[in-house]
């Protein structure tokens, strides 16, 4: 329990290598306590030294109260170093009272070697390791020439080999746990890695969906406000220019007055439903008599139809009825239907508004006659996709209205669908089941 909870690395620090060395820290400092307790009674075990003895199990002690500091206050880099300074004095009186070049002492410094290129940073690692290295070979050398005098405990082979293999089983079970929680380290860090970076492709991928969410709306605030817009600066020029007898002024500026109403409409209907895609809140249902709607759209649009000596016919087929329905998105698909109409269709045409209720469903029809829409044409009406169209009088056209009013249908559950009459009329149809 003690060794796996330092283990639990938080996003937070995944990716802080200091972080992780001061867990490994934390879990060598005890498993060195263990270990110098453990050699120390094997010591004891097979008769060695008091000397060594001692040195081990009382130079266990600094190792367990460095764990508890490292835990408690960090300091990783002090903590260790002073450790290793402690274990290579246990080295050398090992070296001295327990054999030599004979004894297990070559492990020992096998199991530092691993520990400050574990857990030393900078030039200090380098230092340990030349170090380490260095104080082995002169102990060695100084035995070899007999400048230092060992200690020598074994009776015989069989007395040597046991002490060897307890010291070689201690020091690998130790090698061993650092490391494999040294990976685990890095393993924890490298699936919290990869959930960092899914997160962050799926941020990525919202955002996309966000900017493109956006463009789209953009694109239909455009569309919505720019044949209205086109229309009152027509007539605003037209006034300007002293275009019209004085008896016909009022007459234009009713009109204005009417194109403004209607304008204001078509704005706040359209900015109604941005801010509700913007801010991803719940489609308002407002109770509508449907007759009403319908003659609301075809007074509406009657003003630019005008502009084309066009009308607009209105039938209603069906008892009317008042029922919730979600006015403003209704209002952005027929305006755009009914501006298509007027766009697309001749000069003195009649464009028609059918309105259809019967028990389990109802439906608005846009007709208009013109081009017939061809068959490739058809399948990427809905789509997406700007293309520049032209109408009967040249007015320009981006694409982009009909693929919303789709995606429009398509989240308030109405369908949206397009068919053609055998006489040259175009008609889109807005329906949905009440039941």
């Amino acid at each position: 329990m003690l060794l796996t909870k330092g283990l639990m690395l938080s996003e937070e620090n995944v990716t802080n290598l200091e972080y992780i060395q001061k867990q490994i820290a934390i879990i060598i400092s005890f498993l060195a306590f263990v270990l110098l307790l453990l050699l120390g009674i094997s010591d004891i075990i097979l008769g060695m030294s008091p000397v060594i003895v001692w040195v081990k199990i009382g130079l266990s002690f600094p190792f367990i109260i460095a764990y508890y500091l490292v835990s408690k206050y960090g300091k990783v880099q002090l903590a260790v170093n002073i450790l290793l300074v402690l274990a290579h004095v246990v080295i050398c009186f090992n070296f001295l009272y327990n054999d030599g070049n004979d004894g297990p002492t070559i492990y020992a410094f096998f199991l530092l070697l691993v520990i400050s290129s574990l857990l030393i940073q900078g030039w200090l690692k380098v230092a340990w390791f030349i170090g380490s290295l260095s104080m082995f070979f002169l102990l060695f050398l100084a035995e070899t020439k007999g400048y230092i005098e060992v200690v020598h405990y074994y009776d015989g082979p069989e007395n040597q080999f046991i002490d060897h293999a307890i010291t070689i089983m201690w020091i690998s079970m130790f090698v061993f746990t650092v490391l494999h929680f040294f990976i685990k380290s890095y393993q924890n860090q490298s699936q919290l890695l990869n959930k960092i970076k899914q997160r962050q492709e799926e941020s990525l991928e919202e955002v996309k969906m966000l900017n493109d969410q956006k463009n789209k709306l953009i694109a239909l605030l455009s569309h919505d406000l720019k044949n209205p817009i086109g229309m009152l600066h027509t007539t605003l020029g037209l006034v300007d220019k002293d275009a019209f007898e004085p008896g016909e002024m009022e007459q234009i500026l009713r009109n204005l007055k009417g194109q403004s109403f209607h304008l204001n409409k078509v704005l706040n209907n359209t900015l109604s439903w941005v801010m509700t895609e913007l801010e991803d809140t719940p489609i308002q249902l407002h109770q509508i008599s449907l007759k009403e709607l319908t003659q609301e759209m075809s007074e509406m649009m009657l003003v630019q139809a005008k502009e084309k000596n066009q009308s607009i016919e209105t039938s209603i087929e069906g008892d009317d009825r008042n029922i919730s329905l979600e006015i403003n998105e209704i209002k952005i698909i027929l305006k755009n239907l009914l501006d298509n109409a007027i766009k697309f269709s001749p000069v003195n045409s009649t464009i028609n508004l059918d309105l259809r209720i019967i028990e389990e469903k109802l439906s608005w029809k846009v007709c208009n006659k013109g081009v017939t829409i061809t068959k490739a044409e058809q399948k990427e009406l809905f789509s997406f996709r700007a293309r520049t169209s032209y109408g009967t009088k040249k007015e320009k056209g981006t694409g982009v209205g009909l693929p919303l009013c789709k995606r429009i249908a398509d989240k308030i559950n109405f369908d949206l669908q397009y068919s053609s009459s055998g006489e040259g009329h175009n008609c889109f149809k807005l329906s949905k089941k009440l039941s």
